[in-house]
């Protein structure tokens, strides 16, 4: 109210200045009912030119509001037509500058609004039927008419300097405002970008312990609790990572270090199997030139079972023969006065014995020398025929033993070729068996040979894992000299390891 009545006392002394006086003041309030009668024309005028002026007619938001407004300044009208020129006054002009200042509506087109305005009003002033007669003719007249438009003019001009003068220092408080509201916000800016650099710069040296604790405007306190969270969350991240990286390095060089000794073993497997596979080659040779001693063997034996059949048929047919030859004796025995006779006999018999000693081989040697011994006889049985009782006599019983020989003999051919039979059978097993197993070790040398090769191509990605996890454990060496940059604190590792205690879904 102070301001107000500085104001009202301030417009006194624009009065003052311009001559501006009660005079002034009666002649506007006697001119009050022709300018309120031409006032709505005036007003209709200035809105009119407003409708057409989109610079003016867009701080209107609807018709609505253009006519609101043009009802404010018919009552503004009337109160400057009271010619009452109080704090009241001056507070409604005061609001009507500021508002001016307030939405933007420069001095320009509000003088431009008092011209259309007052050039209406003085209209109406010359246009009254009052003065009009004898208006060029009287001075007296001219002079009236004047006081009137020179007292509305005053009062026009005054409100116009004292709106334009409550605008400038509304804009003025603004600008003040403005430049006070600037520099606290540079203030507050110089404030959050210091807290948020030396963040930063702790954040780029590697410090993830710090955060940002200094008390920040309101519109940046977002920000802070952003960064926060980020550097906790990173804190968070990295610990996971150092943790991970210890892992990881553990578990590489557990995986080179087995990956060395698979290598290793493999090839060794791959020697193994390498003389293995010599060793079942040379079996199977082996193996197989048996089973081809095998099938010879199986040949001989069937020969050797034909042979001992022959010689078993031999001995049964000397046997006979001895027999015969035993009968034989015993008729010579009883016969001897038939000694020529029986000396052509004998030397029949000692023929066939020989033939047959011949065809016994080896077992007809004796017969041999029997039928020797016969013929001998025989020869000699002319001249001796007084031995010949002895001789044959001896001869019987040789007969008998040769008999006895002869007959042990079959048996034992018989034994023999029964041996044979069976001999040949087994070796017929064997020589069956050895093929088989010769088939099977080359299938076993086939798969040994198969299996090596594996083994080889094993070795080749043992090798190659070897290579890699040695690779695996570098690179956990250099990204854990990368983490170990960075400060934490144990916390962080502590929830980091704890995934109970993960802050990543926390709400600020």
């Amino acid at each position: 109210m102070g301001r107000d009545n500085q104001r009202a006392e301030s417009i006194r002394n624009r009065h003052d200045f311009i001559g501006m006086d009660e005079g002034d003041f009666q002649t506007i309030q006697g001119l009050r009912e022709i300018l309120i009668n031409a006032l709505p024309e005036a007003l209709d005028a200035l809105y009119g030119r407003i409708r057409k002026t989109p610079e003016v007619n867009s701080f209107f938001s609807s018709e609505s509001k253009i006519n609101q407004a043009k009802k404010a300044q018919s009552s503004h009208w009337q109160a400057l037509l009271d010619a009452r020129f109080d704090s009241s006054y001056v507070k409604q002009v005061r609001r009507i500058g500021e508002v001016h200042a307030h939405i933007g509506l420069t001095p320009r087109w509000y003088i431009g609004g008092y011209t259309i305005i007052l050039e209406r009003l003085i209209h109406s002033i010359i246009e009254d039927g009052k003065d009009r007669i004898g208006l060029f003719s009287q001075a007296s007249g001219r002079k009236r008419l004047a006081e009137k438009v020179t007292s509305l003019c005053k009062a026009v001009l005054t409100e116009i300097d004292l709106t334009v003068s409550y605008y400038l220092d509304a804009m003025e408080t603004e600008r003040s405002e403005l430049r006070a509201e600037q520099e606290r916000r540079t203030q507050e800016d110089h404030k959050v970008i210091t807290a948020i650099n030396e963040a930063l710069t702790s954040l780029a040296d590697g410090d993830l312990n710090y955060r940002v604790t200094e008390i920040l405007p309101e519109r940046s306190e977002v920000l802070k609790q952003h960064f926060n969270a980020s550097a906790e969350q990173l804190a968070q991240i990295m610990g996971r990572i150092s943790l991970s990286t210890k892992d990881v390095m553990t578990n590489a060089e557990s995986i080179h270090h087995g990956a060395d000794n698979l290598s290793l073993a493999t090839e060794q497997q791959a020697a193994a199997q390498e003389e293995m596979s010599a060793a079942v080659t040379q079996i199977a040779l082996s193996a197989s030139e048996t089973a081809k001693e095998t099938t010879k063997a199986r040949h001989m034996a069937g020969l050797a079972q034909s042979e001992a059949e022959q010689a078993s048929q031999v001995a049964t047919d000397a046997i006979e023969a001895i027999s015969r030859m035993e009968q034989s004796s015993q008729e010579i025995s009883n016969i001897i006065g038939l000694i020529n006779k029986i000396s052509m006999q004998t030397n029949i018999l000692s023929l066939n014995a020989g033939v047959e000693a011949a065809r016994a081989g080896e077992f007809g040697r004796g017969f041999a020398v029997v039928a020797s011994e016969i013929r001998a006889l025989a020869e000699r049985s002319a001249n001796a025929s007084k031995e010949i009782a002895a001789l044959i006599t001896k001869a019987a019983a040789d007969v008998i033993s040769g008999a006895t020989q002869v007959h042990n003999a079959r048996e034992a051919l018989e034994r023999i070729t029964s041996q044979v039979i069976e001999i040949n059978e087994v070796i017929t097993k064997i020589a069956t068996e050895s093929q088989s197993q010769s088939a099977g070790l080359n299938e076993v040398k086939v798969a040994i040979r198969s299996l090596e090769q594996t083994t080889l191509k094993n070795a080749a990605i043992a090798e190659e894992s070897a290579a890699t996890a040695q690779k695996l454990v570098m690179m956990s060496n250099e990204l854990s000299r990368d983490v170990s940059i960075f400060k934490m604190d144990s916390n962080a590792r502590n929830i980091a390891s704890n995934p109970l205690l993960n802050v990543n879904n926390v709400d600020y």
